[in-house]
């Protein structure tokens, strides 16, 4: 029984002992699982913040360029001024400064614009002379009436511009109606000879007349076919066209009146003769010229005739056309000089559009040397030029016709009304001419300090 009793509290004490592990190790180990959890709790946090700085970071990123790209955009407002970014719709360069006017603004500015021209620098090396327009004698044609009588009607005046072929006077003239006539009766008899001579072959192939007859009519046929294609000849040197000639066949066609055509295209240079007036065969009535190319013939000091040689550059300046040079070439230089002046004649063959170098004006002539070049300066008119706190500027146009580019430049003195442009411009560039002044003053609306 007390065994049993022993055995009773051995297993109840064991029992103790295993509880009472059981709860030490729940005590041991729950404080690491808080940990664990603890820890996990954080890692989830982290990876959140991770997670949102990443996603303000990417909308950040999209903002900025988003910014980036809405800058240098045009911004519709009636006039603005920007600086540094080119644009390729304007043309300015990097860094120039530009004033836009509205459409409206524009209409009232009456602005004109015009190309940079050039002269000629006086610090090239050609050789510089003066000539006189003449024109290009291997193109003028004189209009000459072939017969003498009454001029009827003179179609054209000094000056007019004259196609060829069509009519430039009508003359009214006996020796044309007579020699009209002659031809008539020429074709006349050639008809009756030839009737004629085919009767005698007639004959002769039946034996009722001789051979020397037919030889008599052949003889006689030819010599009236001679004298038609003489008297026609005379008609066609008359001036009478191929077509009327052929065209006369009765009395009834002739005509005193002949009609005379221009020879050539070109402008009517000169005129001598007037409606109503007796004119003699082959007087000049008119002399019609092509005027598209021209000659300048200059005086070249005998010192520099070695410099300069058929085929080589000239440049032809005009007070009439300042800022413009007319480019040709030297097509002839006169073997013979003048005692008096020690110069000799150098012609120089150049188009002029729109004639604009007229006959007889004095112009300046520099000649392109073996061993020198020309040597062009950039012009621009006295009112292209406005002063800005003491820089002078000029306002260049660009391919939109509402904005404009301030460029600073350097001039040099003026002459005839025009600045040579040391700096700042080149030949060929458009700037505000006429209405330089108001863009001035809007620039200073928006920029009191200048520039």
């Amino acid at each position: 029984m007390s065994d049993k009793k022993e055995m009773e509290e051995k297993i109840s004490a064991s029992t103790k002992d295993e509880t009472s592990e059981t709860v030490l190790i729940e005590k041991e180990t729950a404080p690491a699982a808080v940990v664990a959890r603890n820890n996990r709790n954080k890692k989830i946090v982290a990876v959140v913040v991770l997670l949102v700085i990443a996603i303000v970071g990417v909308v950040g990123f999209l903002l900025w360029r988003r910014q980036q790209s809405a800058e240098g955009r045009p911004v519709p407002a009636p006039r603005n001024v920007s600086f540094g970014e080119s644009n390729n719709n304007t043309g300015q360069a990097t860094g120039e400064a530009t004033i836009t006017l509205s459409p409206e603004q524009l209409a009232r500015a009456g602005i004109k614009v015009e190309i940079v021209g050039e002269k000629l620098s006086s610090e090239g090396g050609e050789a510089l002379a003066t000539g006189v327009v003449q024109p290009n004698a291997y193109r003028e044609t004189p209009v000459v009436s072939l017969v003498g009588g009454i001029a009827r009607k003179i179609n054209l005046e000094l000056g007019q511009q004259v196609r060829q072929g069509q009519t430039v006077a009508v003359i009214f003239s006996e020796e044309l109606s007579e020699a009209e006539s002659r031809y008539l009766a020429a074709l006349a008899e050639l008809e009756e000879y030839n009737k004629r001579h085919q009767r005698t072959m007639k004959l002769v192939e039946i034996g009722a007349t001789s051979r020397e007859e037919l030889e008599q009519a052949t003889s006689k046929l030819k010599a009236a076919e001679s004298e038609v294609a003489s008297v026609r000849q005379k008609l066609l040197l008359l001036g009478l066209s191929q077509q009327r000639v052929n065209a006369l066949k009765s009395t009834k066609q002739i005509s005193s009146e002949l009609t005379v055509p221009s020879p050539a295209s070109g402008t009517v240079t000169s005129r001598s003769a007037n409606q109503g007036e007796v004119i003699e065969a082959n007087k000049e009535l008119l002399r019609v010229t092509d005027l598209s190319t021209i000659w300048v013939v200059g005086q070249v000091y005998e010192k520099d005739l070695a410099k300069i040689r058929i085929g080589s550059g000239a440049s032809i300046t005009s007070e009439a056309y300042p800022g413009k040079i007319f480019r040709g070439q030297i097509s002839y230089v006169d073997p013979r000089l003048d005692p008096a002046t020690r110069t000799a004649q150098v012609r120089v063959e150049l188009a002029n559009p729109g004639q604009m170098l007229k006959i007889g004006m004095y112009v300046g002539v520099a000649f392109a040397t073996i061993t020198g070049a020309e040597n062009t300066t950039p012009v621009v008119p006295k009112n292209a030029v406005q002063s800005i706190n003491n820089q002078q500027v000029v306002f260049v146009a660009t391919d939109n016709p509402n904005v404009y580019v301030m460029r600073p430049v350097k001039v040099g003195l003026e002459s005839n009304g025009f600045y040579p442009v040391l700096e700042g411009v080149t030949v060929g560039e458009r700037i505000v001419t006429q209405g330089s002044f108001l863009l001035r003053a809007e620039w200073l609306k928006l920029h009191p300090s200048g520039i």
